[in-house]
């Protein structure tokens, strides 16, 4: 009696999971956060093969994909006369709370950014973070923490192909010289490195960040020189084809500061003056791509909204899963005071505001990540893990 007691405790939790149906398995595992399966990995060589295998990466990401997040970057570049002070650090939000007039962050990772008194961007690609920092694009996974930086170049976009789940990475060369736009691809987790395909039959300028819809890369051009021939590159992440798509100036008419976002599963892209306070804007959204159709209206919203934030700038990154726009202030107040962000709803006309607890509302929090004024905010909407 005294051994069938001790075999009963010799056996481990690990072994029981493994005597399991696989479907069990993964239904059990697939609930788990995704950094909790990275550590799992070393409690056995059949755990890692598991977690590692196809089948439930497969599993796991369709189930994530269901509940997006976004993430808030903040910065304190700029703060210290010594680069290897300067971090970004990213935050989640839920994006499932509608009515919610408060959000509670979790801390996702920490990342040294590349230089001073350079802000960046920060999008979402199918569960892979792309920021731009300095002229160089970076990749990172919050969920594993693993980071990939790439070669320093002009310009790049980050694409991600449904059909074969690859992500790709296109890199524009030459574009302010003489010679004409040279185009290379990388496709992630794949070696062989970069591939050189064929460009389009004409000179351009890309002048926007990259925004990736449906399999599908889009960014502002001009062509050849400014300001002829304004227009979208989009880029099929699948084929590795570049097409143009002709479009109204003004969508591009502030180059770098120009937005485009996916709004209900189409290109748009938001115009408003990007130097200072506005209360509208317009929203042109891509009809038809073969026909370079493109519509508008006007988004109208109160000069009040500006009341509580304390900054005279604002960013549009995207919608969240209700397809309400989002907007934030591109930077932490001066004073400290609570971090607000708005949903505006485009067919209703209505506006709310959610107020991000910890993120810039009481001194020690700026004092644990050394942030003030100067720090950049960048959100990515549409994340999951």
């Amino acid at each position: 009696m005294k051994r069938e007691d001790e075999d009963e405790k010799e056996t481990k939790p690990s072994e029981l999971l493994d005597s399991l149906p696989i479907e069990l398995k993964m239904d059990i595992l697939t609930r788990l956060p995704a950094k909790s399966l990275m550590k799992f990995r070393y409690v056995s060589k059949m755990w890692s093969s598991f977690i590692r295998s196809q089948e439930l990466i497969n599993s796991f990401s369709s189930k994530s994909s269901t509940q997006t997040r976004f993430i808030l970057a903040l910065s304190n570049d700029g703060n210290f006369s010594e680069p290897e002070g300067n971090l970004s650090f990213y935050f989640s939000f839920s994006d499932d709370a509608e009515e919610s007039s408060c959000l509670v962050p979790n801390l996702e990772m920490a990342m040294p950014v590349i230089s001073n008194h350079i802000s960046g961007s920060c999008t979402s690609v199918h569960g892979i973070l792309a920021v731009i920092h300095s002229f160089q694009l970076i990749l990172c996974n919050p969920s594993t923490e693993q980071v990939i930086k790439l070669t320093p170049g002009y310009a790049g976009f980050v694409g991600y192909d449904p059909i074969n789940d690859q992500h790709k990475v296109l890199s524009l060369l030459n574009q302010f010289s003489d010679d004409p736009v040279e185009h290379k691809v990388l496709t992630l987790g794949v070696g062989g490195g970069w591939r050189r395909i064929q460009g389009l039959n004409q000179f351009y300028t890309a002048v926007s960040m990259g925004v990736c819809i449906n399999g599908f890369v889009f960014y502002g051009a001009y062509s050849p020189t400014p300001p002829s021939n304004p227009g979208i590159v989009c880029f099929d992440v699948r084929f590795e084809r570049l097409s143009y798509i002709k479009a109204p100036e003004i969508l591009v008419h502030y180059g770098n500061a120009s937005i485009f976002i996916e709004y209900k599963g189409k290109l748009a892209s938001i115009v408003r003056d990007p130097f200072g306070y506005f209360n509208e804007f317009d929203l042109w959204i891509l009809e038809d791509v073969e026909r370079h159709n493109w519509s508008k209206q006007t988004c109208v919203f109160p000069f009040s909204v500006w009341d509580s934030l304390g900054v005279m700038k604002m960013c549009i990154p995207g919608t969240n899963k209700a397809d309400e726009i989002i907007m934030a202030p591109k930077s932490l107040s001066h004073k400290v005071q609570p971090f607000y962000i708005f949903y505006y709803n485009v067919e209703t006309r209505n506006i709310r505001r959610v107020r991000l607890l910890g993120i810039g509302d009481n001194e020690e929090f700026r004092t644990c990540y050394e942030l003030n004024y100067r720090s950049n905010v960048n959100i990515a909407t549409h994340h999951f893990e």
